[in-house]
């Protein structure tokens, strides 16, 4: 009489998938780690929609741009100290735009900076806004749009990602604030969470279900991000 082999029990596994090579937001430099890096926030932040929620929505590309848009000002026009999630939520909160001719979100103002070479500081005589020359100057070549007069979008990646969300209407650049804010809340809540023992150090994590778009972080607790002052 044979018997059959009793099978010993299969370890039960985790569910999360760790994805290697996700470097911190302080570590970004080049646009290629800043483009890998918000593919991957995507990934973790969908997660926690059951319906996929990038995969039904046609604002995730301008969604995707305006992270990518916002994650390269604080890469390569903002000191280094100042990249880190907190400083993604206060560029955020600068991005709100009320339904009204003419008006621009206070985030147009700083890209402008980088477009035209100028910032507004205090007022003319005549009550206007006085344009005076910027003082960005991009940490990774140290090009002033100020010397140059402005960048064109082609010359600065932040320029070329937020292209898309000024083009938005209203309603729908209300969407994508909204939504990315809400999507920060999220990856900021996750990463506090994420269990130490099941990724080696320097990874992070997305659920095995999660959509892959083809296409983390450990930050230091900053209220907030400087401004270069005159």
């Amino acid at each position: 009489m044979f018997f059959k082999k009793k099978k010993g029990k299969t370890p039960k596994t985790s569910k999360r998938k760790v994805v290697p090579n996700m470097k911190p937001i302080e570590e970004l430099r080049t646009n290629k780690d800043i483009a890998e890096w918000c593919r991957d926030f995507f990934r973790v932040t969908d997660s926690l929609c059951p319906d996929g929620c990038s995969e039904k929505s046609i604002l995730v590309r301008p969604e995707r741009n305006l992270l990518m848009a916002l994650t390269t000002v604080l890469v390569e026009w903002m000191p280094r100290k100042d990249l880190s999630i907190n400083s993604l939520f206060l560029l955020l909160s600068h991005a709100e735009k009320e339904d009204a001719r003419n008006y621009k979100p206070p985030l147009d103002f700083l890209f402008e900076q980088i477009e035209t070479g100028y910032r507004y500081s205090g007022t003319t005589i005549d009550g206007h806004p006085k344009a005076v020359p910027s003082l960005f100057c991009r940490n990774s070549d140290a090009r002033c749009p100020a010397k140059e007069k402005g960048l064109e979008p082609v010359e600065d990646f932040a320029l070329q990602c937020y292209q898309s969300v000024r083009q938005l209407s209203y309603a729908d650049y209300t969407v994508i604030v909204s939504s990315l804010t809400s999507r920060l809340i999220d990856f900021k809540y996750l990463r506090e969470a994420e269990p130490a023992a099941e990724a080696p150090a320097g990874t992070r994590w997305v659920p095995s279900d999660a959509p892959d778009y083809g296409f983390d972080d450990n930050d230091d607790d900053i209220p907030a991000f400087s401004f270069p002052e005159a």
